[in-house]
């Protein structure tokens, strides 16, 4: 960040020049207006959309939670290249919406290039990000608050708006924080789905780098999109700690013995649908005779598949993905191990200042970290390295990782340690057959967390990648840029098999580690 800032001074036209001309040219202005209202209108729309579905998990329990958990965390670990591909089809001319309009005879509705359209494919992918932390919070709400309510004389709504809600603000502010901020850096959906009348702020700091190879202004706008990001959340985060254990805590709450409105039963089947969507497209799109996107596609071919396993630059970027993946894995474990300990042993006020370091590319517009990570790399000669894309990876990983081992050490019976080193057990010998079993399943949780984050890496990956190194969502990306071809879908439809297979394999896990 400091070379970011630094970079941004170094105008032509003197010191804080290019911020002048930032601030000067009504593009730049309206693209930032623009920005922060849309991330604005999409936070609302997830938490509108995510809070009764979170709702509906709190209230329910056995099966029923773990399809809605199941959903959720499937929809969370689908690459971003598949959902932003799948809107594409969805969105574009002669798509599935305009089909379906055409079909009610209401004209046509192309709202690929619009700002409706972009706002709309990234409510759904930003959804997950809100009902985690709401369903964390709301999961551990003391039930008997709500039936003393009841008992009391309360109506129903009387005892959400004045008991359930107020509970649950923390979990709302976390979710709109890290909804608000992620969206306010999001480039994939801008640059896929959006045109030159929906452009944000991200996709213009990739064009002002890619295209007009202008690192001062890209630099300047990024230091913009920051400011903007901490005069927004910085009085939130003093106010609310914003690092809940927002992780995959579905843990089954006590019966409740009571009927689920039908209202929230439908709201949330919508939301769920909504979450489901992009695999419900991607699948068949992948086996067409031709090189199109059309839907429903034409005839039936396995070429695309055959493509995937046979050309180099595809199956060479997934294995490099899977390389670069199981390396951040290990090193983002290993890290986040080892700062967890360190907590345990600080003052309250180091380990405030060491969370808050190790979280905060969770709060950072993800356009600035990839320009911050870009500047660096040049100067170390770490782009289209390996080397570099692990590094890259694991800061955008650690956050994830970290949570989970961190809430599985709070957890930890610290008398142990002292139990074992007192029957004269070494402090090694203690860590390793003592402590980490104890957290293994915070472990696994964040190993999984760090894989996947890195696997699906795209927008820091777009700026590290070149001819030696190339991941497989920047192969996806740049297939979709420049041409025609269901290759793209075959390796989407692969990834969703994959990510599915993760999911069951987690939550019967899960269910075997609870029983």
């Amino acid at each position: 960040m400091v070379g970011i800032i630094g970079t941004s001074l170094q105008g032509e036209g003197g010191f804080l020049h290019s911020y002048a001309v930032f601030f000067s040219s009504n593009t730049y202005v309206r693209i930032l207006i623009r920005t922060l209202v849309s991330a604005s209108v999409v936070t609302v729309f997830c938490l509108l959309l995510g809070y009764p579905y979170a709702y509906l998990m709190s209230r329910t329990r056995g099966w029923v939670l773990q399809v809605l958990s199941g959903i959720v965390l499937l929809s969370f670990f689908t690459s971003v290249m598949v959902r932003s591909f799948a809107w594409i089809v969805l969105l574009q001319r002669n798509g599935i919406i305009d089909q379906l309009v055409q079909s009610l005879g209401m004209g046509s509705l192309v709202l690929r290039g619009t700002t409706l359209g972009v706002n709309l494919a990234m409510v759904q992918i930003m959804l997950p990000f809100m009902i985690f932390p709401l369903y964390s919070v709301m999961a551990g709400f003391d039930n008997r608050l709500g039936t003393a309510s009841t008992s009391l004389g309360a109506h129903r709504r009387t005892t959400f708006w004045r008991i359930y809600f107020p509970l649950s603000m923390p979990g709302v502010v976390s979710g709109s924080v890290i909804v608000f901020v992620t969206s306010l850096g999001f480039y994939i959906i801008p640059g896929m789905v959006g045109g030159p009348s929906s452009q944000l702020l991200s996709y213009l700091i990739y064009s002002l780098v890619n295209n007009d190879l202008n690192v001062v202004m890209a630099s300047t706008a990024s230091v913009v999109m920051l400011v903007s990001a901490l005069i927004l959340v910085l009085p939130i985060m003093r106010r609310f700690d914003l690092s809940s254990k927002a992780v995959a805590r579905f843990s089954v709450p006590e019966p409740m013995g009571e009927r689920k409105p039908r209202l929230l039963l439908l709201w949330s089947g919508l939301v769920a649908a909504l979450l489901m969507l992009p695999g419900l497209v991607v699948v068949p799109i992948s086996f067409p005779e031709n090189r199109s996107f059309v839907f429903p596609p034409t005839g039936f071919s396995l070429t695309w598949y055959r493509n995937f396993f046979t050309q180099p630059d595809w199956w060479g970027s997934f294995i490099s993905s899977l390389q670069v993946a199981a390396l951040v894995t290990v090193v983002a474990t290993a890290l986040s191990v080892l700062t967890a300990l360190a907590l345990t042993r600080v003052s309250p006020r180091a380990r405030m200042l060491i969370r808050a370091i190790v979280l905060t590319p969770k709060i950072m517009p993800g356009i600035v970290i990839a320009i911050a990570i870009y500047g660096l790399f040049l100067n170390w000669h770490l782009n289209s390295s390996v080397t570099g894309f692990v590094i890259a990876h694991t800061l955008k990983a650690l956050p994830f990782a970290f949570l989970p081992i961190a809430a599985a050490l709070e957890q930890f019976d610290s008398r142990l340690e002292h139990a074992s080193s007192s029957l004269g057990a070494s402090k090694w010998t203690t860590f390793v057959s003592v402590v980490l079993p104890m957290i293994r399943t915070g472990m696994l949780t964040g190993g999984l967390f760090a894989f996947v984050i890195s696997f699906d890496e795209v927008v820091v990956s777009l700026f590290l990648s070149g001819a030696r190194m190339r991941t497989l969502p920047v192969q996806m990306y740049r297939s979709i840029e420049s041409d025609v071809d269901p290759t793209v879908a075959a390796a989407s439809t692969m990834l969703l098999v994959l990510t599915t297979l993760i999911v069951v394999l987690t939550m019967i896990y899960t269910n075997k580690k609870r029983n």
